[in-house]
């Protein structure tokens, strides 16, 4: 319960402070910030669940991409604003860390292995979020159409 509530506090103020480093509208500074602690409690959740890595940072990524392209559209903002600033709980950090510390120490086993790690989960962070807002405007579309024919 410990480890759950510093993730929740540190996800909430890392988020919030880097929307003051992008110059983000303050509006979204609380928002952004919310969007990613249900991001990263999700990634929690399926990744206590059992499921491999690469599918929980898949899953949090999309839940909060879906939340950015739902807050960008009540706020009439675009959905970058959130998205860049909520993703920032999820960046693989110490993954990077470990590949490049194995670089130094000379040891190529330990540096590809850390590395092909780091960069399947980028990648699966990437298709989350590339995906996400492609299903949005082609769902958006289709109901502007039923609506339209109506």
């Amino acid at each position: 319960m410990h480890k759950l509530l510093v993730g929740i506090v540190g996800a909430f103020g890392g988020t919030f402070s880097y929307t003051y480093l992008l110059h983000a509208p303050r509006q979204t500074a609380i928002p952004a910030s919310l969007i990613a602690v249900a991001g990263y409690v999700v990634y929690l959740l399926v990744d206590a669940a059992g499921c491999s890595a690469i599918f929980s940072y898949f899953l949090a990524t999309v839940v909060i991409s879906s939340l950015c392209e739902i807050s960008a559209r009540v706020m009439r903002l675009p959905s970058t604003t959130f998205l860049l600033s909520a993703l920032v709980p999820l960046v693989p950090g110490y993954t990077i860390y470990s590949a490049m510390l194995a670089l130094v120490e000379n040891n190529g086993m330990e540096a590809a292995s850390a590395g092909l790690k780091a960069v399947q989960l980028v990648a699966a962070i990437a298709v989350g979020a590339a995906v996400t807002p492609v299903l949005f405007r082609a769902f958006y579309r289709r109901t502007q159409a039923m609506h339209t024919r109506r």
